[in-house]
């Protein structure tokens, strides 16, 4: 029995993971705001093999000319385990192609500890995480071109709409570690979601030492390249499908 609490939870803590490394932006260069840039919010829900875990919104709000904030609100239950969190990544765009993170604060409540993180990109290149990793953590020091875990969301929306079509990051996640992610366009497909039928653009996250892992996003152009579905596999079983469920631009 102890064993098979250990698996559940394994499996379970990948799906708290989802909307937040999986949950992208929507972003563009400042010359754009007025027309790629909308603050919005979208609705997601959560599948796993069929059998609905529960859903995710995600909202991005303009704060100045140039900055944003882009916000995530969860709620996921399955079986006797559950995860309710908030991430909130305030971030500038500049040079029409870069995403510089300000702020990021996560707050996680459920199975297992509570944990709260707040990362701080101050302007004079310093970066602190508090609380700080106990192993493996971040430099004093951040690099132009790092991102939080929700604004690699938005970098990742503007380099589609700038058709870039292959991606590196490097990210200091909630945990405060250094994490680099690698993604690739590979194609067009026709999608049906819970908001409709849509042409949409595939990205596939690349992996170089896990070949049995794989994991695809779909995003949609003409809602500002706006993520549609999500979905990963992990030795071949299916770990989770997030799928949109509404989007609504917000005056």
């Amino acid at each position: 029995m102890q064993m098979m609490n250990k698996g559940r939870t394994a499996v379970f803590s990948i799906l708290l993971s989802v909307f937040a490394i999986g949950s992208f932006g929507a972003s563009a260069t400042i010359e754009k705001a007025n027309d790629a840039i909308k603050p919005f919010s979208a609705i997601y829900d959560m599948y796993r093999q069929g059998d609905k875990l529960g859903q995710g919104e995600r909202a991005l709000k303009k704060i100045t000319d140039n900055q944003y904030s882009l916000s995530l609100k969860s709620e996921l239950k399955w079986l006797i385990f559950s995860d309710k969190r908030k991430e909130v990544s305030v971030f500038t765009v500049s040079d029409g192609e870069n995403i510089t993170p300000n702020l990021y604060t996560f707050d996680r409540s459920g199975t297992g500890s509570d944990e709260e993180v707040k990362i701080s990109f101050n302007s004079d290149q310093s970066l602190i995480v508090n609380p700080k990793a106990k192993k493996d953590a971040a430099p004093d020091e951040w690099q132009q071109g790092w991102q939080d875990e929700m604004s690699l969301h938005a970098q990742i929306q503007l380099d589609l709409i700038n058709n870039k079509s292959t991606f590196n990051y490097t990210v200091v996640s909630n945990s405060g570690k250094l994490r680099e992610y690698m993604f690739e366009v590979i194609g067009e497909e026709l999608i049906s979601t819970g908001f409709g039928r849509f042409k949409a653009i595939k990205v596939a996250r690349v992996y170089e030492d896990k070949k049995f892992y794989a994991q695809h996003a779909w995003f949609i152009p003409e809602l500002n390249f706006t993520l549609a579905r999500l979905w990963r596999m992990k030795k071949g079983v299916e770990q989770y499908d997030l799928v949109i469920k509404s989007f609504t631009v917000v005056e």
